[in-house]
């Protein structure tokens, strides 16, 4: 006999273990799992239960054989008792006859209960028994007329929970029909479980789910805890995300709260983040109960549940720093999947624990055989995305990934790719691995998202792909571009345009068709994609559109011109209220009364000086200032560079005006672009305001409540008094409270993790020749500061740092005590910083938590069907960190939009101006928020960068209008001790100029200019200051070279060195001698450059010796004296070049055998194609100089093996053979191979070394050169 017992309500055990928890993939992340899983079960169908355990009932054993014949009670003993599966099989395969539907529905649910138990092969051996069981009861619930509704879901339950459910779809299907014909006798749990069953089989019957939600629906609020989460996991797992029943099942769910186990929790959290039903309330409410049962989740509770709170975007900050503090106590109860999830979630949460994700990085390390490919991609993804760089971790990772690439599907290829390029793992062999495995998969579906980002990783990873398999790589990618370019957005061209820029990958069909398709958006390109756009097609010489684009821009300030000009009847309009005094709502202000709206603003300050001096901006764009009429350059406080430092002072990266390589190598120190301008918030506040009509701002107002009406809104005040409006906008920033009243769904802020503590120091306090006409910043991997010109007199810091919200909360509440702290953290940091913090006098000192909020969808803030005189710009709108500098910008754009947008409106619509307000008010938050969202998730991903080790990585941009390289330069500079402190100890060059001496002398002379092919009329292509977004959106990662050269391979041909040879078989003394003559006329020329350049050395050294010294010419002589010491440095002493070979005697023999090689020359030459224009391109090299290896071109091989080359920048050189390796291709292993020269045997063959460092032996015939550009 057997014991049966449990605990009540709960129905079902936990489940083994199985996978099946998580869903589906974020857009803007990896596939962040599996819902539905790779294990056996799961835990939907029951849970740990509550209530008191009851008595054990005996079940008597069936033994096999008996004649007896058993009453159907005791059969349903028999079935119920049965020990194994083997039992119960036998049990009903021998009673079969006798078993009627009471007694399926009992061997079914003990099926499913000892599936969980049995090994899975033992269970696959009773097939056969199985498939009869199946038949039989076809069968039975088919005819029998006794058959009720509860057997019929229990027989479902049984057969999903013995993971059958998905094999036996004729069962299936005659359950579904039969439970269809009794539906209205379902109670709650039947209801639940069947929904459950079909759904843990696969099958999402749409007529069966339809009839199960209007009954469900009827007798919702009898659902117990169970029930509710096993009903709301079925229709998330089938992808029914019926708004309204998920709404009903949120409000039903959220008093009965406190009756849900972990396991149910989280089931429900799971549940509704993949139907993707953004409900704050149950989501507020749920994070509550979770940190309040926390001590009794165990690892797959919070695994599910920081899943479904990161996927659905609630990421509260208690909850995830709850989270964290226990998981890192259970870090071994997490199996490979439930491991990878938990990454992924405080990855995408932007919670970013260092010391937590460390002790994922340990764990992930000692589970990576457990891992998946999925898995392993979710990882990678996670620790980029959470600016981790965890290299021990990483390297593992890539040789994981290397085993498994080809169960890699294209989203983890991509999400792979991206991860590494981000970190800067730029680990050739998973790179290769990854470009064979991408273009060996259906590319023909992928996103532009998707392609860009490939674009881009593989374009920071190039030097990781040979150039023909990077070529193929991008051609593959460029056809995928061209099928469905007529499907791709403005934002989409921009992308994809800008990737393959980047990448020097400029395909002509593509970008032609690129360039097609962007004429038919000219009008709905953002700033940025005008940016990106413009100079990817100007690149690519697309000049067309590039000219187009221009027009465009400048037709879109005409336009707005012609518009504030334009005879456009507003007066109908009624008056409209701006909620918010700030830059915001002054600029809109503005720009509605230009043109000619009748406008009142509600301000609580009392009056204009009751508001802080406040801190710097910078106005990135001045489009729309100018269309307001302000003029700020009276106030502007220029910067020309920007540096980037460690704490130390060592130069990480550095770009600006200043170095620009003007002709003349004139720096525009004296002058400012127009592009960026710094000036003092209330200063450019004060401008706004200065164009308001007076008595339109109403100070000391504090706005209470808005009312819908007909055709407007009332606003009222806190004294009491009602202003009647067409139109309410919130300008009313992070806290605003005109968007709180709008109850937006899901609408939360989100703590960002950091600190921000801004400070203002005068110049008659402390003079800081490091902002003077300068920014800098410098990072430590954890904190940062960035300082800048306030004013013309005085210089304006800003500092950040992690840190949890209740602590920065309460630090800045005392400015002493947060004073003290940034100086305990900076002490030993390089100068001034330690002194520029510690003279900030505490008036002109804040600081504050960093919040943004999630990205707002136009359908969101406005449903299709809704009419409603409310809207929303700047921080109200779209709040987003300080770390990209856009906000105010942000917020001016919206209020030229918006002006521009009312007026179009009402422009279209003369007769009914009410209809064209209501028609303008989405088309203008539309355009709003999708030109915001890029701003707000790339100033989330700076902020996350800026505070990790990825900071610290030299700097890759390269600064406009040159080709430099950049981590060469920082090098060099390193070198010349060249940092922080030669702003005040750089002499007369100063820190400007010793950059750019150092950068012209980098780049090849004339102040690192590189000319370049543009329009005509057009400024020089320069690369725009952002980028497309990636992983979370994508994209991201430190800069690179945008300008580096990858060199084609054109036709391959046989190298020349001695295709002269022989060339008249009749006369070889005559041919011998002219070779030997050749040879001397080549080493005499080769000595006679050497002599040149060793004269001009000498002769310089002796003008430095004679001529005056000043401060300047020590500084510029010291450069020199640097590049000449590397450019004269050489890895060994050249060796002298051999003699030539003494002529061969002629014989009849070697006559013939010369002969019958002119033929197999001639025969090869054919057979090669060979173009005689391509004889005399230049061959691709490697040539010693400046202390180290570069890439060169090799214009002319000289006898002795020394060679005439051309380095960058077009400056010829004679390099000595060892100071020159040549880059040829190698046939072996049944293809052409990158490979270098070693050696040229006396044999004629070559010795080569190969990618990875192999050495090879090739015969002559298997080597042919590369070749450079002309």
């Amino acid at each position: 006999m057997i014991f049966a017992g449990g605990c009540s309500p709960g129905r079902g055990g936990r489940g083994r273990g199985g996978r099946s928890y998580l869903g589906s993939s974020d857009s803007r992340g990896p596939n962040a799992g599996r819902f539905g899983g790779r294990g056996r079960g799961g835990r939907g169908s029951g849970g740990r239960g509550k209530g008191k355990p009851r008595k054990p009932v005996v079940y008597p054993e069936y033994i096999p054989g008996t004649s007896e014949e058993p009453s159907p009670q005791l059969l349903t003993a028999w079935i119920k008792g049965a020990p194994t599966i083997d039992r119960l099989l036998q049990t009903t395969s021998e009673q079969q006859s006798r078993i009627n539907h009471i007694h399926l529905s009992a061997a079914w649910g003990c099926l499913g209960r000892l599936w969980m138990t049995t090994d899975r092969d033992k269970f696959d051996s009773h097939s056969h028994n199985l498939n009869s069981l199946s038949q039989h009861t076809i069968k039975v619930i088919t005819t029998s007329s006794e058959i009720r509704a509860r057997e019929l879901a229990n027989i479902a339950h049984g057969v999903s929970k013995s993971g059958r459910g998905s094999e036996l779809t004729s069962l299936m299907d005659a359950l579904s029909s039969e439970i269809l014909k009794r539906a209205s006798d379902l109670k709650p749990q039947e209801t639940a479980n069947t929904a459950w069953a079909f759904a843990k089989a696969g099958r999402s019957d749409p007529s069966l789910f339809t009839s199960l939600t209007k009954i469900a629906l009827k007798n919702l609020n009898e659902f117990n805890s169970q029930e509710l989460t096993n009903f709301t996991w079925a229709y998330a797992t089938v992808g029914i995300g019926d708004c309204d029943l998920f709404s009903r099942l949120a409000n039903t769910i959220q008093p009965k709260l406190k009756e849900f186990n972990p396991q149910g929790i989280s089931n429900t959290a799971l549940a509704f983040a993949k139907a993707g039903h953004q409900d704050a309330d149950l989501f507020k409410n749920l994070a509550k109960i979770v940190i309040l049962q926390l001590n009794d989740f165990n690892a797959q509770d919070y695994a599910n549940t920081s899943w479904a709170f990161a996927k659905i975007g609630f990421a509260d900050e208690a909850l995830f720093s709850a989270f964290a503090k226990m998981i890192k106590g259970k870090m071994e109860d997490f199996n490979a999947q439930g491991l990878a999830n938990t990454v992924w979630a405080f990855a995408k949460a932007g919670h970013v624990d260092e010391s937590l994700f460390s002790s994922f990085g340990k764990q992930i390390e000692r589970m990576l055989d457990d891992f998946n490919s999925q898995d392993l991609a979710n990882v990678s993804w996670a620790f980029a995305k959470a600016c981790h760089p965890d290299i021990v971790l990483f390297s593992a990772l890539a040789r994981a990934s290397e085993k498994c690439l080809k169960e890699f599907n294209v989203q983890d290829l991509v999400n792979t790719a991206w991860a590494f390029a981000k970190i800067d793992q730029l680990d050739a062999k998973l790179f290769v691995n990854l470009g064979n495995q991408l273009m060996s998969k259906n590319l023909d579906d992928l996103s532009a998202q998707y392609i860009a980002n490939i674009a881009w990783a593989f374009a920071k990873a190039a030097d990781c792909l040979d150039v023909e398999m990077s070529k193929q790589l991008f051609k593959t990618l460029a056809k995928s571009a061209e099928e469905r370019v007529e499907d791709f957005s403005a934002q989409d061209l921009a992308d994809l345009a800008w990737a393959f820029a980047n990448a020097d990958q400029i395909d002509a069909k593509l970008f032609s068709s690129l360039a097609n398709a962007a004429e038919l958006y000219l009008d709905d390109f953002n700033d940025e994609e005008l940016d990106n756009a413009e100079w990817a097609f100007n690149r690519a010489g697309e000049f067309k559109i590039v000219e187009l684009l221009r027009a465009g821009r400048q037709r879109t300030l005409d336009d707005a011109m012609e518009l504030s000009n334009a005879d456009v009847d507003v007066s109908k309009c009624g008056k409209i209220v701006v909620a918010g005094g700030g830059i915001g709502g002054a600029a809109v202000a503005v720009a509605l009364q230009k043109k000619g709206f009748d406008v009142v603003v509600l301000e609580s300050d009392p009056s204009f000086d009751a508001r802080k001096q406040g801190y710097g901006l910078t106005i990135q764009r001045q489009d729309a200032i100018n269309a307001m009429g302000v003029d700020l350059t009276q106030d502007d406080a220029p910067s020309t560079s920007h540096y980037t430092f460690n704490s130390q002072g060592h130069i990480l990266g550095v770009f600006g005006e200043a170095f620009s390589g003007d002709k003349g190598r004139e720096r525009k120190e004296v002058k400012n672009s127009g592009r960026f301008m710094h000036i003092p918030r209330q200063m450019l506040r004060s401008r706004i305001i200065e164009q308001i009509k007076p008595g339109t701002i109403r100070w000391g107002t504090n706005f209470k409540i808005h009312k819908k009406k007909k055709y407007g809104v009332t606003v009222e005040l806190t004294d009491g008094t009602k202003i009647n409006a067409s139109l309410l906008i919130g300008s009313d920033g992070i806290f605003s409270t005109v968007r709180r009243q709008l109850n937006l769904p899901g609408d939360r802020l989100n703590f960002c993790g950091l600190i921000v503590v801004l400070g203002i120091v005068d110049d008659a306090i402390l003079d800081v020749p490091l902002t003077k006409r300068r920014i800098f910043e410098t990072v430590d991997g954890t904190t940062r500061i960035y300082a800048m010109p306030f004013t013309t007199t005085s210089t304006m810091w800003q500092l950040s740092f992690p840190y949890s919200e209740d602590a920065a909360k309460s630090l800045c509440k005392d400015n002493a005590v947060l004073k003290a702290e940034i100086l305990k953290r900076c002490e030993k940091w390089h100068d001034p910083i330690p002194e520029l913090l510690g003279k900030t006098p505490l008036d002109c000192f804040s600081g504050y938590p960093v919040y943004d909020r999630s990205i707002l969808e136009p359908e969101v803030l406005r449903k299709q069907e809704l009419i409603r005189r409310v809207t929303l710009i700047g921080d109200a709108a779209h709040p987003m960190t300080p770390f990209k500098a856009q906000g105010a910008n942000q917020a001016i754009s919206d209020a030229v939009l918006l002006a521009d947008t009312l007026t179009e409106g009402i422009r279209k619509h003369p007769a009914d101006v009410e209809q064209g307000l209501n028609v303008a008010l989405p088309i203008f938050e539309k355009k709003m928020l999708n030109r915001s969202s890029r701003a707000v998730i790339g100033s989330r991903e700076k902020a996350k960068e800026l505070h990790s080790s990825l900071a610290l990585q030299p700097a890759r941009k390269v600064q406009r209008e040159t080709d430099v390289d950049m981590q060469k330069v920082i090098k060099i500079l390193k070198e010349m001790g060249v940092g922080a402190a030669s702003a005040r100890e750089g002499g007369a060059l100063g820190l400007d100029g010793l950059v750019a001496e150092v950068m012209g002398r980098a780049a090849g002379g004339g102040g690192g200019e590189k000319k370049r092919k543009t329009s005509e009329g057009a400024r020089e292509s320069e690369v725009p200051k952002k980028k497309p977004v990636a992983a979370a959106v994508g994209g991201g990662g430190a800069w690179q070279n945008l300008w580096k050269k990858s060199e084609p391979v054109v036709a391959v041909v046989e190298e020349e060195k001695k295709e002269d040879k022989d060339e008249d078989s009749s006369d070889s003394d005559s041919d011998s001698s002219s070779s030997s003559s050749s040879s001397d006329s080549d080493s005499d020329s080769s000595s006679k450059e050497e002599e040149e350049e060793k004269e001009e050395t000498k002769a310089t050294k002796a003008t430095k010796a004679t001529r005056t010294t000043t401060p300047k010419r020590k500084a510029s002589d010291a450069i020199e004296d640097i590049f000449e010491t590397k450019e004269t440095k050489a890895p060994n002493a050249p060796k002298a070049p051999k003699a030539p070979k003494a002529p061969r005697a002629t014989t009849p023999k070697r006559k013939a055998s010369d002969e019958v090689e002119e033929k197999k020359e001639k025969i090869k030459e054919k057979e090669d194609k060979i173009n005689p224009d391509e004889i005399s391109n230049p061959m691709r090299g490697m040539g010693f100089y400046n202390s180290d290896w570069h890439k060169v071109k090799i214009i002319k091989l000289k006898k002795g093996g020394n060679a005439k080359v051309e380095l960058k920048g077009g400056v010829t050189r004679t390099l000595e053979a060892n100071c020159l390796k040549r880059l040829v291709w190698g046939f072996f292993d049944d293809d052409w191979h990158k490979c270098t020269v070693l050696k040229e045997k006396k044999s004629g063959d070559f010795k080569v070394e190969l990618k990875g460092g192999e050495v090879k032996t090739l015969a002559k015939d298997c080597i042919k050169p590369q070749y450079a550009k002309k």
